[in-house]
């Protein structure tokens, strides 16, 4: 790939990234939970509501610091729970809490109500959008692998 090219998609990505920030972190300020915080709440309820820190650090693309200081003001906001996993004593278990399933609930209603979440995409089709996502699928793909796509892009939660 030329320098061109390489250019344009970076900055087109830093872009569309803090273009989307912007939307997310005034969804935030409505709901008082920041986007990291949401990030970690979408990760638990789209597996099993339970991860360890160390699975948040892979899926949340963060460093395992960031992932400890993030956590800490979510436990005590009552988001999370943080116990000793049973089965691995030296590991832990990050549980999200009902009064927070409630709160991610809430945010899939405001996210589906407003309409250029997280980017206004109307002056495209459907089809180029789903061609969009199917090329971000492909390049996430190499970077990431497949247990990421599964357990992220590919990650469901279950409506209330």
């Amino acid at each position: 790939m030329n320098i061109k090219l390489k250019q344009n998609s970076l900055l087109m990505i830093r872009a569309l990234y803090f273009s989307m920030e912007e939307q997310w972190s005034n969804l935030g300020r409505i709901h008082d939970i920041t986007p990291a915080q949401q990030h970690i709440l979408f990760l638990l309820m789209t597996n099993q509501k339970t991860l360890t820190p160390s699975e948040i650090s892979e899926f949340g693309c963060w460093h395992p610091s960031t992932v400890t200081r993030l956590l800490k003001p979510m436990q005590n906001k009552g988001y999370i729970t943080i116990s000793p996993d049973e089965e691995r004593p030296k590991f832990k278990k990050v549980r999200v809490t009902i009064m927070r399933e409630d709160m991610f609930q809430k945010l899939v209603v405001s996210v589906e109500k407003t309409e250029d979440f997280p980017l206004d995409m109307s002056n495209l089709k459907e089809e180029e959008i789903l061609q969009f996502i199917e090329y971000g699928e492909r390049i996430l793909g190499n970077h990431k692998g497949d247990l990421f796509m599964e357990k992220v892009i590919h990650g469901k939660f279950n409506r209330t």
